[in-house]
């Protein structure tokens, strides 16, 4: 189960940081595709060829100091593909929120996992939009 919870967290966390890069002027024109202003869960798969290997480069990030087991990297896997899916579709943002969904209306915030973009103060949630 530690496996499984750092190959996610490694991911997550790359994801955000390549996510800000993918932002950036000289990047944007691979990443802009991506961002469809109403997604769905196939938006998450659409992007540039070298987008999705660029995102999906964190979870190699634990082989950098441990072996993870190829089941242990499955499971992984699918949890993450289908938290990013869901992330991408309104119908169940009422399971997993709308941070993600945001970005795609203000594509300057919410780059990653709540959590990352609170600490690193790129979030934007439905409150602070209405004040």
């Amino acid at each position: 189960m530690i496996q499984i919870l750092t190959v996610i967290l490694c991911y997550d966390i790359w994801f955000y940081i390549s996510h800000l890069l993918l932002h950036t002027k000289i990047l944007y024109k691979y990443h802009k595709e991506h961002h469809v202003l109403y997604p769905t869960f196939l938006d998450t798969y659409r992007g540039h060829l070298i987008e999705s290997p660029f995102q999906g480069l964190g979870i190699f990030i634990p082989y950098l100091w441990t072996t993870v087991s190829l089941q242990n990297l499955a499971i992984s896997l699918v949890i993450i593909n289908i938290k990013g899916m869901m992330r991408h579709d309104p119908r169940t943002s009422f399971i997993i929120g709308d941070h993600h969904l945001l970005h795609h209306r203000f594509p300057n915030y919410n780059y990653g996992e709540p959590w990352l973009d609170t600490l690193f103060a790129t979030g934007i949630n439905q409150r602070q939009l209405q004040d």
